[in-house]
Parts: structure tokens; C-alpha cells; sequence
């Protein structure tokens, strides 16, 4: 069984990588790793210095950024560094250890994504039927982030799947197993992509789709209509987020069908190669420019906007200063 220790750098399966990509692949995402840390610690700065999470709402959105700051923190300091040396920097073990956190807000981030839309689609439901969303079940959602993105993270450190290097050879990342490979590699990669990715995505689209209808029918005055423009907003979001994810779905497809369905690994393009993580790098920084356009309470904390700054006050003095201005 592989171990944590087992892996070894200078076993890598795919061919030789460019050497000039990967000075380029190591900016970009020195780039939009610092862009991505700015945007989330100054919504994360924001939290802590207002009454933001009181809002429950505002709950997810923290968890949604706190997925996104994780994978920032990972990208440019290891993954940046390491593709501009050309090489992996940190030794063998702290690659699994890379591999095992950069899957773990990966996963994080497609199930908080998910959370987010589902509360959309519960509120809508909850109001047509004077029921309240109560803090407990998005404590409930959190949880359940935290707790599928260690189960579908951890196994391969255990020898159920595999962490090797990536198409770049300066990283590690999940290897996708081939119908050789054993009852335990494709029982984690098959459960891993229908949980993960298939799933996720088609309840992103039906609770939207779900959440929109309700919305149109049964809001109507004021704050019911801030909450559509939010919930566009969000749809937005997920949009955005999801066709940032394509690249990186088109690598795993590129990587792993033909292992699956003929044994071999084919060549990766080195533009594919190139594009995927830079774009996911990229995805993290999404979430905090939607909600800077579209929901008014952390537009206003954000910017700082003094003559509007609600968003720091308390909820009941904000419904007040609201009223004085409206």
C-alpha cells in the first residue's frame, strides 16, 4: 500500500513539459494568486470588522471565500515557485501534502458553490410556505463541505487513489487510474467524479433553475427584490466559476479516458496544460467581484462607502439608517 512517504519525484508518467510554459504557467499564477489573496482577505478583513455574518446568508459566502483563500495560499507560494524553478521545490513528501490540500479545497470549493445555490432554492421554498431558514442548517451545509472534501482528499494518501506528479511534472495532483490499476484506485475515482463533479453541477443548475421560478412568482416588495438581485448574482457566480472549471475538466477527461478505455497516456497539449490551473487559479477570485456587484450590503462594507456604510452597522440600526435614507 502507499504510504504518504512512498512517492517519489522522478517518477512521473507524462512526457517532457516545455520548459519555457512552465516560467509562464509559474507567473500567472504568482498573479492571480496574489490578485486572489487580496480579494479574499479584504472580504475576510471585512467580516471580522462588521456585523456581516449576521446576515446567515453571509455565512456561506464566508465559506465559499475561506475555499478560496485556501487554494490561493496554495497556488502561488508552491505550485508558482515551483513552476518558474521548473521543478517541485519542497521534497517529496510535502508534494503529497500539496496534493492532499489543493484536492481538499477543490472539493470545497464545488460543494460550497453548491451550499450557496441550495440555500437560494430553500429560502425561496421556505417563504412560499412562512417557514424560516433557521442558523442551524447552514451549519448543517458547512459541516457537510468540510466533511466531503476530507473523505475525498484523504484516500490517496492511504493507497485508495494515487498522488503523482501533474501534465506540468512540477506539482502533484490526483493520477487517474486505468482498469488495471485495481479495485482501489478506480473505487475513489469513480465515486470521486460522480460526488464531486456530476452531481454537484446538475444540482447547481436545478435548484438555480428552481430558486429563479420561485423568486419570480413569489417576491415582491422591496427586500424580496434585493434578495433576486442577489440570487442573479449568485447564478452568475456559479456560471462564471463552473466555465473557469471547464479547462481543468477537459485535462482530467484528456488524462483519463484514454487510460480508462485503451491503457495508455496519451500526451497532454502543453496549451491545455498550461490553461487549466491558471484558470482555476483565477476561479477563486470570482466569488468576491460578483458579490461586489451584486449584493448591497458588502458592496457598501467593502468599498467603504461612509454615506451608505449600513453594512457595518448592526442589523436593526442598518434597517433604521436604510429608512432615513430611502
Amino acid at each position: 500500500m502507499q504510504t504518504l512517504f512512498d512517492y517519489n519525484e522522478d517518477e512521473c508518467p507524462w512526457y517532457y513539459f516545455d520548459s519555457s510554459y512552465k516560467t509562464l504557467l509559474g507567473a500567472c499564477l504568482i498573479v492571480f494568486g496574489v490578485f486572489g489573496v487580496l480579494l479574499n482577505a479584504w472580504l475576510y478583513a471585512t467580516f471580522i470588522h462588521s456585523h456581516l455574518v449576521i446576515f446567515k446568508s453571509h455565512v456561506l459566502v464566508l465559506n465559499l471565500c475561506t475555499a478560496s483563500l485556501g487554494r490561493n495560499l496554495l497556488g502561488f507560494p508552491f505550485a508558482g515557485s515551483s513552476a518558474i524553478a521548473k521543478r517541485w521545490l519542497f521534497g517529496p513528501a510535502c508534494c503529497q501534502l500539496f496534493a492532499f490540500m489543493n484536492q481538499f479545497f477543490g472539493v470545497f470549493q464545488m460543494i460550497a458553490l453548491f451550499a450557496i445555490v441550495l440555500e437560494r432554492y430553500l429560502l425561496a421554498r421556505y417563504y412560499r410556505r412562512e417557514r424560516n431558514v433557521y442558523f442551524r442548517y447552514y451549519w448543517t451545509l458547512i459541516g457537510v463541505c468540510w466533511m466531503i472534501a476530507v473523505v475525498f482528499a484523504a484516500p490517496p494518501l492511504f493507497g485508495y487513489g494515487m498522488y503523482s506528479c501533474d501534465s506540468t511534472g512540477t506539482v502533484c495532483a490526483l493520477l487517474w487510474p486505468s482498469l488495471n490499476s485495481g479495485a482501489r484506485q478506480l473505487g475513489f475515482s469513480v465515486p470521486y467524479v460522480i460526488v464531486c463533479g456530476i452531481l454537484p453541477i446538475v444540482g447547481i443548475f436545478f435548484f438555480m433553475g428552481k430558486a429563479i421560478r420561485l423568486e419570480r412568482i413569489y417576491y415582491r416588495s422591496e427586500q424580496q427584490r434585493e434578495e433576486r438581485r442577489l440570487t442573479k448574482c449568485i447564478h452568475v457566480l456559479c456560471i462564471i466559476t463552473l466555465a473557469l472549471w471547464i479547462p481543468a475538466a477537459v485535462l482530467a477527461g484528456w488524462q483519463w479516458l484514454p487510460v480508462l478505455l485503451y491503457g495508455y497516456r496519451p500526451h497532454v497539449p502543453q496549451v491545455l496544460a498550461l490553461f487549466a490551473p491558471i484558470a482555476a487559479e483565477a476561479a477563486t477570485s470570482v466569488p468576491v467581484l460578483c458579490y461586489l456587484t451584486g449584493d448591497e450590503r458588502i458592496r457598501a462594507a467593502l468599498l467603504g462607502r461612509m454615506r451608505k456604510h449600513y453594512a457595518l452597522l448592526h442589523p436593526e440600526r442598518a434597517k433604521r439608517y436604510r429608512r432615513s435614507i430611502y
